[in-house]
């Protein structure tokens, strides 16, 4: 069951059959390598259970990135995935085929009333403006329901794809933090940027004033 929908997503809750597909996003090298800070490895299947229910249950809003099934179509398939067609597909395939990650949002400290936004989407659906629509959502949810002040976030200043996101979403570019990263036998900044409530209002207002 959805928790909300956007234009091509459901949002839902985190369920247990979700483990393995979880396992198959962090053992891709291309959704790693866009964000994750520490070492690229194989992951194992205990490792990344413990680490996603440590993640997820400490998080403030944890959303399952599910597409609508009638934009399966969208999806872009790896050489060595199965596809079923048809009759062929079972509830486990689709669940499979159309999930698409996730998003989250954590508080340290709540009376400063300030979240750290986090998202990943899986490579198959890169490129349908997925990673605009529920960070969208996930701003707005954040300051319409749940009274945060400011959400804050960083990305890799070499993932310029993840910048122009953010900044569609409203997000300004605060600076950046040197030599941050090590990736592919180099140092990468990282980007840093914030949206407060007032940041998000006033962009609301402009938006409806263009309606």
């Amino acid at each position: 069951m959805a928790f909300a929908t956007t234009k091509h997503l459901k949002l839902r809750a985190l369920r247990d059959s979700d483990h393995e597909l979880f396992l198959t996003e962090l053992n891709d090298q291309r959704v790693m390598r866009t964000a994750f800070p520490g070492y690229i490895v194989p992951q194992g299947d205990k490792g990344v259970k413990e680490n996603s229910e440590k993640f997820f249950g400490s998080a403030l809003l944890m959303v399952v990135v599910e597409v609508k099934r009638e934009f399966a179509g969208l999806r872009k398939w790896d050489e060595e995935e199965e596809r079923k067609e048809g009759e062929e597909k079972k509830p486990a395939d689709w669940d499979r085929e159309l999930f698409a990650g996730f998003s989250a949002l954590h508080v340290q400290f709540p009376k400063n009333r300030e979240a750290t936004f986090g998202l990943s989407i899986l490579a198959q659906w890169w490129g349908n403006g997925f990673a605009t629509e529920v960070t969208d959502w996930v701003v707005q949810h954040a300051f319409e329901q749940l009274n945060l002040h400011r959400i804050s976030l960083g990305y890799f200043a070499s993932n310029a794809a993840a910048k122009r996101v953010y900044e569609k979403c409203g997000f300004i570019h605060e600076g950046l933090k040197r030599q941050t990263f090590w990736l592919d036998g180099g140092w990468v900044d990282e980007g840093i940027m914030g949206i407060l409530d007032e940041d998000y209002w006033a962009r609301k207002k402009q938006l409806t004033n263009k309606e």
